[in-house]
């Protein structure tokens, strides 16, 4: 559509994500940050294949109680480039989800702790949102989480690694035009 964008791959994890967003910030002055991945579903109404929008990301990890003296800090996405791709995502007619995700750790973790996170409202499981959304606040940058469904773990129902391939198109697409929309 005659727009620049760069596509970075960010590897698995806060720590990882945190290293490669720090220098896409501080060397190259990158503004948006719009992450595109996948998740675990922990909400009943929430499908395989669905999109989420991380508006919220809850976590374990220490980084934000490190950085903030122990206090909680609620990382949140860019309202901008969250309206933007929840309206292509709708022009797409996509089943969209919108709330808070959980960025764990931990890549496998004990079903009850899942429960009670799903009592909570969390919408799904991944591993980078919050530290994405800590590290663009931190330098007035904006960013978003777009996420596919692939897996639910309370169900057991799971995309096989061909679907993962070759289905999640939709997410990317959503990201794109957040991106590029005026």
């Amino acid at each position: 559509k005659g727009k620049r964008i760069s596509v970075q791959g960010t590897g698995m994890g806060v720590p990882s994500i945190s290293i490669y967003i720090n220098e896409l910030m501080n060397s190259y002055n990158v503004q948006n940050l719009i992450r595109v991945g996948t998740c675990g579903a922990i909400q009943k109404d929430v499908k395989v294949r669905d999109v989420i929008l991380a508006m919220t990301a809850s976590t374990d990890s220490q980084m934000n109680r490190l950085t903030f003296g122990g206090v909680d800090y609620a990382p949140t996405a860019n309202f901008d480039l969250l309206k933007k791709a929840y309206d292509s995502g709708l022009e797409k007619g996509l089943n969209l989800k919108v709330g808070n995700v959980f960025t764990a750790d931990m890549f496998y973790n004990d079903n009850a702790e899942l429960e009670k996170w799903a009592k909570y409202q969390i919408l799904a499981i991944e591993m980078e949102t919050a530290a994405l959304y800590t590290l663009a606040a931190k330098l007035d940058r904006k960013a978003l989480s777009v996420l596919t469904v692939s897996d639910h773990i309370l169900t057991g129902e799971e995309t096989t690694a061909e679907e993962r391939q070759t289905t999640f198109n939709e997410m990317i697409e959503v990201a794109l035009e957040a991106a590029i929309k005026e």
